[in-house]
C-alpha cells in the first residue's frame, strides 16, 4: 500500500472500548444536587465518522441521560447511582455497537477508494495511450 492511500484511507480498526471513569474530570452539574457530568475514558480519539455513528446509536436508545464525546472522552449526564447498573453497561453496548457500524463503514470508504484509484489508473493509462500514439514533427 502506498504511503498516499494510508493517509486517505479510514482507519478499519477503530480500537475504542472505555477504559475506565476518570474520578478527577466527572463533577456535579452546576445548580444541581443530583446531576453529575460523568466522564469515562476511551482508549483512544475516536474519529469524527465513530463520533456521529456513537450519537446515534445513542439516541437510538432512547435513554433520557445525554451523552457526548470531548476528545477521548464519553460524557454522560446522569446521577451517579446510575452509573454501575444501568449506565456502564448501555454505554458499553453502545461503543460495541458503534465499532461494528464504524467497520462497516470504513471498509465501503475503503472500497470506494480503490474503486476511485483503480478509475484514475484507468484513465491514466487511456491517456498515455493516446500521448505514445501521437506523432510530432
Amino acid at each position: 500500500m502506498s504511503e498516499d492511500r494510508k493517509h486517505a484511507s479510514v482507519n478499519l480498526d477503530p480500537g475504542i472500548r472505555i477504559e475506565r471513569m476518570n474520578t478527577e474530570k466527572t463533577r456535579k452539574e452546576v445548580g444541581s444536587e443530583t446531576v453529575y457530568h460523568a466522564y469515562f475514558e476511551l482508549s483512544g480519539y475516536p474519529a469524527p465518522e465513530w463520533r456521529n455513528i456513537f450519537v446515534q446509536e445513542w439516541m437510538r436508545l432512547n435513554l433520557s441521560q445525554g451523552a457526548s464525546i470531548d476528545g477521548a472522552f464519553l460524557v454522560v449526564h446522569c446521577q451517579l447511582g446510575e452509573v454501575a447498573a444501568t449506565l456502564l453497561p448501555a454505554l458499553q453496548r453502545t461503543v460495541a455497537t458503534t465499532n461494528e457500524a464504524y467497520m462497516r463503514y470504513a471498509q465501503k470508504e475503503t472500497t470506494a477508494l480503490e474503486h476511485r484509484e483503480d478509475a484514475w489508473k484507468k484513465e491514466r493509462k487511456d491517456v498515455e495511450a493516446v500521448a505514445a500514439s501521437l506523432h510530432f514533427d
